[in-house]
């Protein structure tokens, strides 16, 4: 099938972004939860040193070029990127156009309707597979949420005295 060496470079990606993820996502939390003291104690400082107006302006400008700073690396990175030529070359020479993929798509009885209704059973196994593991931390923070959202309507009905 024409599909087969991007669903086999798809598995490859999710592959490699789910030995990295766990690691991954605490770097990122804590890094963002320093990002936002740090936000938090440079507001103070320019709050402090230029008053509230002309500080909330310096942060923002801050943001503002860090802002653009990143749209540039990123964009320059996207350009230099180049795609593997041996799938990009096999799947040129089947010459599919757009055209014949979105018939293909929308008939009902067709073969790629019926081998991705097939593949539905391998992909709930690889769900499975990686969601199992941390099935505990899902369910906990779950859990956690619905406690929080509880409190936080019980602590909203209760009424606070007026001074």
């Amino acid at each position: 099938m024409f599909l087969d060496p991007i669903f086999h470079r798809v598995d490859e990606t999710i592959e490699k972004a789910t030995r990295r993820a766990p690691r991954f996502t605490v770097v990122f939390v804590l890094a963002l939860f320093a990002l936002g003291f740090a936000t938090a104690a440079a507001h103070a400082f320019a709050t402090a040193t230029w008053g509230e107006i002309a500080g909330n302006l310096v942060i923002a400008g801050a943001f503002l070029i860090a802002a653009i700073v990143v749209y540039f690396a990123t964009a320059s990175r996207q350009f230099s990127a180049v795609e593997t030529p041996a799938a990009a070359a096999e799947l040129e020479a089947r010459s599919f156009s757009a055209l014949s993929l979105a018939e293909q798509f929308l008939k009902a009885d067709s073969e790629m309707v019926k081998s991705i209704g097939s593949l539905a059973p391998v992909a709930a196994k690889a769900v499975v597979e990686r969601v199992g593991p941390h099935l505990h931390l899902i369910i906990g923070a779950a859990l956690g949420l619905l406690a929080a959202a509880k409190l936080a309507e019980k602590l909203d009905r209760t009424k606070t005295p007026e001074a």
